[in-house]
C-alpha cells in the first residue's frame, strides 16, 4: 500500500489524479492523507527555497506511525532543493521507503509561461512514479522513454514516458517478491 501525504498547500484534484496513476503502475492501493504542514526546519530563507531532507525525514517518522504501509510519498507545491543541487523535481530515500515530488517547477507559471494543466499533471505522474520508482531500489534507466531516466531538466521529464520500461518491470517485480 502506498501513502500519498500532501504537505503544506496541494490542489486535492491533482492528488486524487496521481493517487489513480500511482495505483495504475504499481498495482498497490493508495491512500490520500490529509495535508500536514511543512516542516519549519526545511525553509531556507537565504535560497527561498525548501531543504528536501528535513521532509524525507518527517515522512519517514509520518510512515512509523501507520500500519500496512509499502511505501510514503510526499508531495509539496514548493521549490525544492538537495544539499548537493540547485533545485529538485524530487527526491527519494530507499532506505525508509519514502519519496517527496515538488510541483514547484513542473508548473509552466515558474518559468513566466501559460499555465497548461494536462502538461503538469503528466509531469507531476512522471515524477511521483520516478521518486517511488528509487523506494523500491530502482536506479536511473540509460532508455531515454523510460520513466526512470534521470531528469535535469524540464526538457528531459517531457521526453521521457510515465511507465517503466521492461527491464525496469522485472527488477520492480523482484523486489516486490523480496518483500
Amino acid at each position: 500500500m502506498i501513502h500519498f501525504l500532501p504537505i503544506g498547500e496541494v490542489f486535492p484534484v491533482t492528488l486524487e489524479d496521481l493517487a489513480s496513476s500511482l495505483k495504475e503502475v504499481y498495482g498497490v492501493p493508495v491512500v490520500v492523507h490529509e495535508p500536514v504542514s511543512l516542516p519549519a526546519s526545511s525553509y531556507d530563507p537565504t535560497r527561498n527555497q525548501y531543504l528536501s531532507t528535513p521532509i524525507l525525514q518527517s515522512l519517514a517518522h509520518f510512515k512509523s506511525t501507520l500500519t500496512q504501509v509499502e511505501r510514503v510519498l510526499g508531495v509539496v507545491a514548493v521549490d525544492l532543493y538537495a544539499s548537493d543541487l540547485h533545485f529538485v523535481f524530487g527526491e527519494a530515500d530507499p532506505k525508509e521507503a519514502v519519496a517527496v515530488i515538488s510541483l514547484a517547477r513542473l508548473r509552466q507559471e515558474f518559468y513566466s509561461l501559460s499555465p497548461d494543466e494536462t502538461l503538469l499533471y503528466q509531469r507531476d505522474v512522471k515524477e511521483a512514479v520516478h521518486e517511488l520508482g528509487h523506494t523500491y531500489s530502482l536506479g536511473h534507466c540509460p532508455e531515454p522513454t523510460c520513466v526512470m531516466h534521470f531528469s535535469d531538466s524540464l526538457q528531459d521529464t517531457d521526453r521521457k514516458g510515465w511507465q517503466l520500461c521492461n527491464k525496469c518491470k522485472a527488477i520492480l517485480d523482484r523486489a516486490r517478491s523480496a518483500t
